[in-house]
Parts: structure tokens; C-alpha cells; sequence
């Protein structure tokens, strides 16, 4: 794991500037590479920080070179095959490194860019090709590891994060017309960002940068598609796959000359992952730690509790840590927006970021169960769907009914709260096309999100119905919207949080080959017909896991924003009116109303506020032309 960045242009940036903006990323070391192109005032400049994984020796710095010195490379992520890779392709050539880095770079010269469709693994990927005189810059198939550039006026800069953009000194402004996005989606989806002109390279994708022609070209080189051989599989049979596809994939995440440990949530996802690492007394599980109060206000269960069941009963050592509402104070929300700095609304930053502070006291390597949700269907919009669904079979006025009832639900009041929010958001869009299906995901309630700008369209439909319409089945839309959208916004924080403190985040139920097995299986394997949300992955581990874990209730990993925004005055002292009064954009009155609603306890707006806050701080921070 580490920071890369470089650029192409007739100027010349401050590459120690750039560096330092992601020294936290690769503190191990550094490495810079500087060339002006022969008969032209073009610069190509490659910088590197490094985050000692693999072969620690100096011979694993970067930039590295062929000995032809033809090819560049910078990378940052893991390639969990290289071996094989290496001992397929490139047996004659004399290796000076035990690193994928080399691998990755040799196989470029032999293959060209569709080396990339062999790698199984994490990674974001610059190549500097003398002889084509080309840029090519490469990004994993579902964005673990983060890629941004900016092109204009024959200035091409690219980097693992925006700041290290920023560090060039450019002048940038804010992006309005992604606003409204960023609140829907509590950040900005697909290829867009808050900064104009600086964009996010979409998971499984290439850019290709013609230097001399100033041309740059983008494709997709990997789709999830359906295997038929998985959609044959037995019940049983798929069992057996999941537990041979997965066991290998936790396993081939292990590669590492530094510790390991993993997030522990005591939730079934992890608790899988810590069971294949059982026998492994290296290894340091660490669990986020509520307070009782805390977890009354929110409605969920412990987290703690049932990791401390399963650390006991497998005798793993384990260590707690706090991340009660105590902790949510401005300091440390502006020190996850700061490492954030592609802005999102997540409260799993904050507890993410606490735990791989304590985790890197030891571990430098952490396994996230992170990508279970979206491909087994874990989520409890999966099963809003299923109740749609089944709603639509009843009469028009019965179905009409039911809906009306379930939206005047009081969300934030009376008994099992966490499923009155998701009823509540089932009744309210019911009578919705399609599309009603994306509004069921979202962290926040879709129309109210909205109307926190002053926007006479709404740009946020066409995203939604890019995915939810006729020609698919419900599910597989579902999926494939999940996973380039909220996905992404999910390993965004795992990554930005993890690498604050300087530590390699690593997800195997992200292995290309186990998302095609989940996406090629039935849906009834994964969501029954009764409601059983994971339902293969369960049925495949109640033998190896406690039984408390197989069936507890679902529990989401943040903080317990709905206890820290439980008072109005709580709330005014995180979010400044007047900051949004100084926008012509905002609706300050709208945000009085949601804020009003959510301390009397008739809507659930806590995602809401928090969006408001961290943009709040933000921009604030952020480096632009005002």
C-alpha cells in the first residue's frame, strides 16, 4: 500500500509539496522521477510514497524500471498472483526484486494494458511508456484502491488523493452541480468529485494519455457478468464453493512481511474472516466498543458483545475500542474529513479511523468483511425490496393502503427503531416507478436530502435509472448498482481511514472470482423467500461460528449519529446556520424543518445532518477559489 502521484505537463509543480500531501500513505519512504520529453518542453514526472508491505528491502522502492529503462512504474495495492504470474510469463527474466511491483511492470512489456484482466487483486496502477510516449493509469476492478486525475490545457495530474492534486498549486472551485449528489448519495457518485475538473477514475477502468497527441482515452477492461456453470450449482454444491472461494481468498490476503489483524464487528462477515485465522496467534482482531446509552438511542445491538463472545470462545486476542458519542467532536471530524478530503457523509469513518490508530501500534495490514453485504444481499433495503414485491400481488387499494400506513410511521420513536426507519422509506416511495428500488438504499431519506438545495431539476434520477428499469431482474440491478456506487463509497472511507494511520486495508470478500460465484447464483440462495438475508453464507458457517453470531440483528458500523444528534442543542453546536445562510444554493428554512423533525422524533435525519456537517467542515478546509 502506498501514494502515488506524477504529472504531464509544460510546467513544473512542486513535487516535495506533492509528496508531503500524502506522506501519510508511504512514511517508509520516497522516490521521485523527473523527465523531459526529447524534443519537446513536456514534463513527466512519477512520484512515489512508500508503505513497506512486501520485500522491505530497498529493493522494492519506487519508481522502478525496466533495465531498459523503457518502462515506469508507480503502484500502490497488492496483486495476490503474482507468483503464478511470474512463473507463467516471465521466467527468463532476471527479476531484482520479490515484489509484484516488478511483476506488474514486466507483464505490461510483454502483454501490453491487458495485462491487467490476469491480476487478482487491489491496486492503482501508473505506467510511464517511453516507447509510446504514453501515460496509462489503471484502477481494480471494484476501486479499493482510490485514483483520481485532472486534465485541461494539456495538463494531465493524477493521484491516490485529491490533496496531492491540490499540492500543485492549481486553482480549483467548487463543483455546484455535484452538490445535490453529494447529499442523495452522501458523496459523489461515479466519476465526479466537489472539485471541478478533478475526477475519480471508475473501478475496472484504463486511461490512456497520448502525450505527444495530447489525446486521452478511457475504457472499461472488466464487467461483472453471470457464469452459467455457478447458476447450475446445487444448493449444497454452492455451499461448497463459497467455502472453498472464500477460504482461499482470506488466505492469499495474508501475503505480508508486517502483522495482520482485521476488524472484528462481531458480525458474521468478520467473525467468518477471523475464523479462517483462528489457529493463526499473530494475528489482532479489533472490535468498536458503544456505550450502553448510545446503543439504546440508536436501537441496535452490541457490536463488542458479540465479538468478545466469539474472541473467547476461539481465543483470539482481541482488543476494544471506544468510539462512543463522546468521541464525536469537531476535532476528530475534521481530522477524518481531512484524510477523507473526496468528500463523504459516513459515519464509519470515525470508528474506522479509531481503530486503525490503535491498530497500527502493531498491525500493518487490516481484513475488512467489507462487500458481503452488496453481494449476498445483506442489507435491509434487500429485503424493502422483497416486501415491494410482494405488496405489488395484493390488491391496488389493499397495497395502497399498507404503504400509506407504513409512511406515518414515526421513525425515531417506539419500539425496534432501526425497522421503522425502513418502513417508514417502503410506504413513503411505494408508489414510485422502478427507481424506487435505488431510493430504498440510500442512507437518508431521498426527498428530503434533496431539499436541503435550492434546485429546479433533480440530476440525480438519471443515476438511478441508469440501473432500475424493465430489462433486468430487480435484484441484479440492485447489485450492480450497489456495487459501483455505495460500494464505492464504502471502501473510499476503509481505504482514507486506514491509510490516515498508515495502514493497508484488504478486503476478501472483494475477490473478483467470489463476486462473480455470488452474483451467478440464484437470489433465493442469498435472500430466501422468508426473508433470510445472506442465507448461503449462513447456512455455510452455523457449524464454525457461534450461534448468537449466525442470527443476531443486523447492526451498522459507525458512530451513534442519532445519540449525538439527539438534542437540538448538540446538533447547532456541530452545524453553523450561518454558514449555509452564506450560500445562495442552500435552504437554510428546509434545513431548520428536517433538523425540527428529527429532534421531535417523527423522521430519522441524523445522515442528513452529519452530510450537512462534514460538508460544513469541508469547505472550510478545502483549497479553493472562492
Amino acid at each position: 500500500m502506498c501514494g502515488i502521484s506524477g504529472y504531464v505537463s509544460e510546467r513544473i509543480f512542486d513535487d516535495t509539496l506533492i509528496l508531503e500531501s500524502q506522506h501519510h500513505r508511504g512514511p517508509d519512504s520516497s522516490g521521485t522521477y523527473h523527465e523531459l520529453l526529447e524534443g519537446t518542453n513536456i514534463n513527466v514526472v512519477l512520484n512515489h510514497n512508500r508503505l513497506s508491505i512486501i520485500d522491505l528491502s530497498e529493493a522494492g522502492s519506487q519508481p522502478m524500471f525496466t533495465e531498459d529503462k523503457n518502462y515506469a512504474i508507480i503502484y500502490n495495492g497488492e496483486v495476490y498472483n503474482f507468483e503464478q504470474l511470474r512463473d507463467k510469463y516471465l521466467k527468463n527474466i532476471p527479476l531484482k526484486s520479490k515484489t509484484d511491483t516488478e511483476v506488474i511492470l514486466y507483464l505490461y512489456r510483454l502483454l501490453g494494458i491487458n495485462f491487467v484482466k490476469e491480476l487478482n487483486g487491489d491496486f492503482a496502477i501508473s505506467i510511464f511508456d517511453r516507447i509510446k510516449k504514453k501515460i496509462i493509469l489503471l484502477r481494480d476492478r471494484f476501486g479499493v484502491k482510490p485514483l483520481y486525475y485532472y486534465f485541461r490545457n494539456k495538463t494531465l495530474v493524477f493521484a491516490s488523493e485529491i490533496k496531492a492534486i491540490l499540492a500543485t498549486g492549481i486553482d480549483f472551485r467548487l463543483n455546484d452541480e455535484n452538490l445535490e449528489k453529494y447529499f442523495v448519495f452522501k458523496y459523489v457518485p461515479e466519476e465526479g468529485t466537489l472539485y471541478k475538473d478533478i475526477y475519480r477514475l471508475s473501478p475496472a477502468h484504463a486511461l490512456e494519455y497520448d502525450i505527444i497527441n495530447d489525446e486521452l482515452n478511457i475504457e472499461r477492461y472488466w464487467t461483472l457478468n453471470k457464469n452459467s456453470e455457478y447458476k447450475k450449482l446445487s444448493y449444497d454444491d454452492a455451499k461448497k464453493k463459497l467455502f472453498e472461494l472464500l477460504g482461499d481468498s482470506v488466505k492469499i490476503r495474508l501475503m505480508s512481511d508486517v502483522p495482520v489483524g482485521t476488524f472484528l464487528s462481531g458480525g458474521i462477515d468478520s467473525s467468518i474472516i477471523a475464523w479462517y485465522l483462528r489457529n493463526n496467534d499473530k494475528i489482532i482482531h479489533y472490535t468498536a466498543r458503544k456505550s450502553e446509552a448510545d446503543l439504546k438511542k440508536e436501537g441496535t445491538s452490541s457490536d463488542f458483545y458479540y465479538a468478545e463472545l466469539f474472541a473467547k470462545q476461539f481465543n483470539l486476542k482481541m482488543i476494544p475500542v471506544d468510539i462512543s458519542s463522546q468521541e464525536a467532536n469537531f476535532d476528530l471530524i475534521r481530522k477524518t474529513i481531512f484524510y477523507s478530503d473526496d468528500l463523504i457523509a459516513d459515519g464509519s469513518q470515525i470508528p474506522s479511523y479509531l481503530i486503525t490508530k490503535e491498530a497500527t501500534k502493531i498491525s500493518k495490514v487490516m481484513l475488512s468483511g467489507m462487500g458481503a453485504d452488496e453481494l449476498f444481499f445483506g442489507y435491509k433495503n434487500h429485503l424493502q425490496i422483497m416486501l415491494s414485491q410482494y405488496l405489488d400481488k395484493f390488491p391496488r387499494f389493499i397495497s395502497r393502503g399498507i404503504a400509506g400506513y407504513l409512511k406515518n410511521i414515526k421513525q425515531g420513536k417506539g419500539f425496534m427503531k432501526s425497522y421503522r426507519r425502513h418502513l417508514h422509506i417502503l410506504g413513503k416511495y411505494y408508489g414510485y416507478s422502478n427507481l424506487k428500488y435505488g431510493f430504498f438504499g440510500l442512507v437518508g431519506d431521498y426527498k428530503n436530502s434533496m431539499s436541503v438545495i435550492k434546485s429546479p431539476n433533480d440530476i440525480c434520477l438519471p443515476i438511478f435509472a441508469k440501473y432500475f428499469n424493465d430489462s433486468e431482474d430487480t435484484f441484479d440491478s440492485t447489485t450492480r448498482f450497489e456495487l459501483n456506487n455505495f460500494l464505492v463509497k464504502n471502501l473510499h472511507y476503509v481505504d482514507r481511514m486506514c491509510m490516515a494511520n498508515s495502514v493497508e486495508g484488504r478486503v476478501p470478500f472483494l475477490d473478483y472470482r467470489l463476486a462473480e460465484f455470488a452474483f451467478s447464483i440464484p437470489r433465493e440462495y442469498k435472500l430466501s423467500g422468508t426473508g433470510v438475508t445472506k442465507r448461503i453464507i449462513k447456512d455455510t458457517y452455523k457449524e464454525y461460528l457461534p450461534q448468537g453470531i449466525i442470527n443476531r440483528k443486523k447492526a451498522g458500523f459507525g458512530m451513534p449519529l442519532r445519540s449525538i444528534f439527539s438534542s437540538k442543542d448538540k446538533v447547532y453546536e456541530l452545524l453553523e446556520r450561518d454558514f449555509f445562510g452564506s450560500f445562495d444554493i442552500f435552504s437554510v428554512d428546509n434545513i431548520d424543518s428536517l433538523i425540527s423533525k428529527h429532534i421531535s422524533g417523527h423522521e430519522d435525519n441524523s445522515a442528513i445532518i452529519y452530510s450537512l456537517i462534514c460538508f460544513q467542515e469541508w469547505y472550510k478546509m478545502a483549497k479553493l477559489v472562492k
